[in-house]
């Protein structure tokens, strides 16, 4: 059967993972068409189903991202993930002549701690002064920890599971 050259058209697909501040940046570019306005009905379609519609890709992506997030938080022993839930900066869409850029993050300081978890560390504490309740009575003490030693995190891939969501999505559409 003979391909339709009005209906061809090239797609470059690119989904990569920001870490500063932690999100996503997809391009989406058609740099082939048959003509302008075939590229332009495709990005139209394109930007409708990724970040236009109710129940876009993308909104269901950071979705994932957030679902996962709470699981990992509650299976953590019920870490307070919701400052990082809501540090979510939302999503920016920038259209050009021949394609999409859409990103999305998170700004919260631990986003990207929990992304890829922490090692186990020490943290150390300055030494404090404390007094008895009578005039120079120091405390006595045999050892004092100045610091604190943690398991550390274990990696929640919160965000980069999510985008593996969106691309098997993305395949299938």
């Amino acid at each position: 059967m003979a391909e339709n050259p009005a209906a061809t058209v090239t797609l470059e697909f690119s989904l990569e993972l920001q870490t500063d501040p932690l999100g996503a940046q997809l391009d989406v570019s058609v740099p082939d068409a048959a003509s302008d306005s075939a590229r332009q009905a495709f990005l139209d379609s394109a930007e409708s189903a990724l970040v236009g519609a109710s129940g876009n890709l993308v909104s269901q992506a950071v979705g994932e991202a957030h679902d996962q997030l709470a699981s990992f938080a509650s299976a953590q022993g019920g870490y307070a993930y919701e400052p990082v839930e809501s540090s979510f900066e939302g999503v920016t869409v920038d259209r050009g002549p021949h394609g999409l850029t859409i990103e999305w993050s998170w700004s919260h300081v631990a986003a990207g701690l929990w992304e890829f978890g922490v090692p186990p560390h020490t943290i150390e504490g300055d030494p404090l002064h404390f007094y008895w309740a009578t005039k120079d009575q120091w405390i006595q003490t045999d050892e004092v920890n100045w610091g604190s030693k943690t398991g550390g995190i274990a990696e929640a891939r919160w965000v980069r599971d999510s985008l593996h969501w969106l691309r098997r999505e993305v395949a299938q559409t």
